[in-house]
């Protein structure tokens, strides 16, 4: 009871150094623990459960955050992306680890340890950035979610290595097994339950506790890890609405066992040596060196404009929280010596904690500079007192029909290849970039136009192109008054459309509306700009 008290202890006081100083929790959460372990001796086995059930539910939330759904049109880039970037991470890892003179089975580990990204990290990096329901939000997630099925297939296999083929093959099936069961439960069996208990939100905590108890016991069962029921329990929840209704019972739980995991953590490790610091050092580069890159070289050639491509890259630069799963589960068996185990822990913590600052816009405009392929497209003749659609998705195509009918000449920019191909065979002027590119915006006369219509997501997107067109009317899509201050306050006019959307709510139920008007989730099908 001491020991648990004095972990309480040091992750409040390690939150509270965060908050005070607004640097990220996990090194003070580590530090506290460390001085908690420091003052009070603390009984390894403790320490091990703690971390057992910590990181069990960590990766829980984890997956309810990896809603397959989600994916859409990124699911075949999401796909390409992630098993390259799994593969490469992996083999460089079990090179470099074999390089430093580490054994072929902690190689192995540490190789599995280097392949994934972290999904807490990144998703909360894009629900802070609104980028969470764009196209480089989906394809990130859809990343994190092939890569977080790939490791826990590959953990029975680095476990049960020693145990010979048929051992793996019965770890790689059970687990298999176990998705499948996910599967079934994401598609038909949640769906019914909150039919049926979706409005009481004590039933929906009992509910999601449940379940990942059952998948545990399942996992235990077949003799997998924990995490891996947990996980896939967390991804049967990932569904719309569930997701959306569970988040909000499960986040303060999550918040409590993410202290709590990392405090036992830092009271878990034994001190590195300088020889660990160097491996924990040099694996740190590989990770922030290779990934965006890799990721980048991948993306675009699946289809993805430069930013993008980086800005996932940037993202993604990280390990994750299955790689101390797999570097824990490699010291409870007793095949991964606790100095490896602090070699892993090292690298996670400073790439986690280094990815909010390498993530940002600012490097991703920094590091485009130095883009070899980086190329801007070139009009024959500049256009002037013309139309500017910035974007053309669901909402810039509503739009289109509509421009195309006036007399003035229409340019359109998007970064969908596909889209503007099927743009430029309809004979329109069509230009695939990026709009937060200023030689783009220059090529295309956004600072000569007759009028300027943005549809992108992402307010801050906007900038340049607020900042170039000073002297030119610039429509620009926000969702709220927020949005709209920011806007007006760089010379645009914005278009809310929680505004739009209510308005045309409104006549519509008043019965203005036109006979093929229809109804979506959301409002009337017709609303935009």
């Amino acid at each position: 009871m001491i020991e648990l008290t004095a972990l309480l202890l040091a992750a409040a006081v390690g939150y509270g150094l965060a908050r005070i100083t607004g640097f990220p929790a996990i090194p003070f959460l580590i530090l506290t623990g460390i001085g908690a372990s420091a003052l009070i001796t603390m009984d390894t086995d403790f320490l091990a459960e703690v971390l057992t059930l910590g990181v069990t539910v960590l990766v829980f939330v984890a997956g309810i955050e990896l809603n397959p759904n989600r994916l859409q049109a990124q699911r075949r880039t999401a796909i390409k992306v992630g098993a390259f970037q799994f593969l490469a991470l992996g083999t460089v890892g079990f090179g470099a680890a074999v390089l430093l003179g580490f054994e072929l089975e902690t190689a192995a580990y540490l190789a599995l340890a280097l392949t994934a990204s972290s999904t807490l990290l990144v998703v909360k990096l894009l629900q802070e950035r609104r980028m969470l329901f764009e196209p480089v939000g989906r394809l990130v997630t859809g990343i994190l979610l092939l890569q977080d099925l790939l490791i826990i297939l590959c953990i029975p296999v680095v476990v049960r290595l020693p145990e010979g083929v048929g051992a793996i093959a019965g770890g790689v099936a059970s687990t298999l097994g176990l998705l499948v069961l996910a599967g079934v439960m994401l598609r038909w069996v949640i769906p019914g339950l909150l039919r049926r208990f979706g409005d009481d939100e004590e039933v929906l905590l009992l509910l999601a506790v449940s379940i990942l108890f059952v998948f545990m016991g399942i996992s235990r069962v077949l003799e997998l890890p924990l995490v891996t029921g947990a996980f896939l329990a967390g991804l049967t929840l990932s569904g719309f609405p569930a997701a959306a209704l569970v988040r909000g019972q499960v986040n303060s739980l999550g918040d409590f066992f993410h202290a709590l995991f990392f405090a036992a953590l830092g009271a878990f490790l034994p001190l590195p040596t300088l020889a660990q610091l160097g491996e924990a050092v040099l694996l740190a580069l590989l990770v922030v060196i290779i990934t965006p890159p890799l990721v980048a070289w991948v993306g675009e050639r699946a289809g993805l404009s430069a930013r993008p491509a980086l800005s996932s890259g940037l993202l993604l630069a990280q390990t994750s929280e299955f790689s101390l799963v797999v570097a824990l589960q490699g010291v409870v068996l007793g095949r991964l010596a606790p100095e490896v185990f602090s070699v892993i822990t090292m690298v996670t913590v400073a790439t986690m904690v280094l990815t909010p600052f390498l993530s940002a816009d600012r490097v991703t405009w920094a590091l485009m500079k130095l883009h070899p392929f980086r190329k801007v497209p070139e009009l024959a003749d500049r256009p002037t007192d013309h139309i500017l659609l910035l974007g053309c998705g669901r909402h810039g195509q509503l739009l289109l029909e509509d421009l195309i009918v006036t007399r003035h000449a229409l340019v359109v920019v998007d970064d969908d290849p596909v889209l503007v191909q099927h743009l430029q065979e309809a004979g329109l002027t069509a230009i695939r970039g990026d709009i937060t590119d200023v030689e783009l915006l220059r090529e295309v006369g956004a600072h000569q136009a007759r009028i300027v219509i943005s549809t992108v997501r992402r307010r801050e997107d906007n900038g340049p192109l607020l900042a170039l067109a000073q002297d030119v009317p610039v429509l620009v899509r926000g969702f709220n008054r927020e949005d709209g201050r920011w806007i007006r306050e760089r010379g645009g006019r914005p278009v809310l459309y929680s505004e739009a959307t209510a308005r045309a709510f409104r006549r519509w139920y008043d019965g203005e509306r036109t006979p093929d008007s229809t109804m979506t989730e959301t409002g009337p099908a017709a609303v935009g700009p």
